[in-house]
């Protein structure tokens, strides 16, 4: 037993060691190159897709190595489009995930802990497939595209029409089945500012949530406006809000890019009411980019006795492109509540605490070793209440990312 501890821990160390950091993030890139969302995807506010632009010029979008022969440097390969008004994309990704957690006493686990020693469990799982389709009725006017997921279950994440090249200030028209535009669209969706992790604190917003929606948008030089009414929730004669306002300097002295950027929601289904606002900001110096995002949620539903209960949450990201083709990356979730609410108890007001504060460090590497497959190791480790034994676990994942 002792010398498997030691075994574990022993790994753990190396890893630290090795990895410095990480976290399943792509708005650095953006941040990195000075660019925005929809100068790499098809949709404008993010995710799926990727354009033309990423093709044609994707080692310097994702500095990957050139000494690695014909795999880094085929002479033929498959663009995605299969001619000038039809294009696909897909992203694949297989992942071997290790979970360390402590038995803990009565219910209640350690929390404040670096290391976990008990392997819980070990899971290969297929935990993305997703193929993209873009039919351009007119080339830079009017298309429709689809985001079709396959695993790890199978349905429809995005279908929507797009009309763009017509509004000012290079605006453009989207309506059906969508992603809503709320903060830095984090590929990690376990995230603390995107869908949270087993319950823990989050905002909701993530590559699960899509709606059926409208959305306009504008991008007038360095900045963007996107405004998106959608369904919310289901039965009910509300609709949810979402807007994002930001803008990306670029060429700057000392910091080469700036994004600047603020969020808005608010749903209120009978009896309910959801509002969360928050701000995101990035920089990079010479190789190094920072993100990070502050976000409050406000809830006020039938549990709460009418108060509005309050969370604030929190990420900051750091990425270091080492050797020009290696991405080393540290991230760090935080989120705390106010969460005392009173409840009647043996005909007794007490308080009753809903939440505490929670933590998530993601150390790891995330190297692109050609335009279309990047490798990804990670080391987490998640801190909070100890009643939640899944709020304080330690998790080392490693992954394969195949996508074009």
């Amino acid at each position: 037993m002792i010398r498997n501890r030691i075994v574990v821990w022993g790994r753990a160390l190396v890893v630290l060691a090795l990895l410095v950091t990480a976290a399943q993030a792509e708005p650095y890139l953006a941040v990195r190159e000075g660019m925005k969302c929809s100068g790499c995807h098809t949709n404008m506010s993010g995710g799926g897709k990727r354009t033309e632009l990423v093709g044609i010029h994707a080692r310097e979008l994702l500095h990957y190595p050139t000494f690695l022969g014909k795999f880094s440097n085929p002479s033929e390969y498959f663009s995605g489009d299969l001619n000038q008004f039809v294009g696909l994309g897909s992203d694949l990704r297989v992942s071997d995930t290790l979970l360390f957690q402590d038995k803990g006493v009565n219910g209640r686990v350690d929390n404040n802990k670096v290391f976990r020693g008990r392997l819980e469990s070990n899971n290969i799982d297929v935990t993305q497939f997703v193929l993209y389709g873009e039919v351009r009725l007119i080339p830079d006017t009017l298309s429709l595209y689809i985001d079709q997921r396959f695993q790890p279950t199978t349905d429809n994440r995005e279908a929507f029409g797009m009309l763009k090249g017509v509004l000012p200030w290079n605006g453009f028209v989207k309506v059906g089945r969508m992603f809503l535009p709320y903060g830095l669209q984090l590929q990690d969706d376990n995230a603390f500012i995107r869908g949270g992790y087993l319950g823990s604190a989050n905002t909701g917003f993530n590559f699960n949530l899509q709606e059926a929606a409208g959305e306009i948008g504008f991008e007038p030089g360095p900045c963007s406006f996107m405004l998106a009414v959608s369904d919310g929730s289901s039965g009910d004669r509300d609709v949810r809000v979402t807007g994002t306002a930001s803008t990306l300097f670029d060429e700057l002295p000392v910091v080469r890019n700036v994004l600047l950027g603020t969020s808005f929601s608010r749903i209120g289904p009978s009896g309910s009411e959801t509002t969360v606002f928050g701000f995101f900001a990035g920089t990079n110096i010479e190789r190094l980019s920072v993100l990070a995002e502050a976000d409050f949620r406000s809830d006020k539903t039938p549990d709460t006795q009418g108060r509005n209960v309050g969370r604030f949450i929190t990420y900051v990201e750091a990425d270091y492109l080492l050797f020009d083709w290696l991405n080393v990356k540290s991230a760090v979730d935080y989120a705390d509540d106010d969460g005392q609410l009173t409840r009647a108890v043996n005909g007794q007001q007490v308080v009753a605490v809903s939440h505490d504060s929670e933590s998530r460090v993601s150390v790891g590497l995330e190297p692109f070793l050609n335009r279309y497959f990047q490798p990804r190791i990670f080391y987490r480790i998640g801190n909070g209440v100890k009643s939640q034994p899944t709020h304080n676990q330690n998790t080392l994942m490693f992954e394969a990312h195949m996508f074009f």
